[in-house]
């Protein structure tokens, strides 16, 4: 099992290698450097969690808080997770999105929520395969697990 922490200063290098990593595979450019990932990590407005076997980062996960006037309390947004391509299927992304959930539970959010790409349907089945429930009513996929008592307001 990955040993997962909450990104440090010293974890920015690899955090931002695997962030380059995913806007490859979406065939995107990441347009950020190593000086802005620390200001967005360290605190700045996102949190970061990192997955590491044997010292090597393998993974990572971004939560950003928010708040919607629709639901009673917070929810995080998980806004990347990241395995790396070898580790895939070996429990990793499971494990970052437990560490997710005891992260938000900690802060005392109600929600936590992720979405992945239309055009990237193995994520979406591992998260149908990890028993998030699907959110049907906005574009997606779109998935939550629900933290403490239900927040949704009728």
């Amino acid at each position: 099992m990955p040993d997962i922490t909450q990104v440090t200063p010293k974890d920015i290098p690899d955090l931002l290698r695997m962030i380059q990593k995913l806007c490859a595979f979406h065939g995107d450019t990441c347009q950020m450097g190593l000086a802005d990932t620390q200001a967005k990590f360290i605190g700045g407005p996102l949190t970061g969690l990192i997955a590491r076997q044997d010292g090597r980062a393998i993974g990572y996960a971004v939560l950003e808080w928010h708040w919607r006037p629709m639901h009673n309390g917070d929810l995080f947004d998980i806004a990347h997770l990241f395995v790396a391509e070898q580790m895939r299927g070996k429990g990793v992304g499971k494990a970052l999105l437990m560490a997710c959930r005891t992260y938000a539970e900690a802060k005392g959010a109600h929600r936590l929520v992720i979405g992945t790409s239309p055009v990237n349907p193995g994520a979406a089945a591992a998260y149908r395969a990890m028993g998030l429930d699907e959110i049907t009513t906005v574009p997606g996929p779109r998935f939550e697990i629900t933290l403490g008592a239900a927040c949704k307001v009728d």
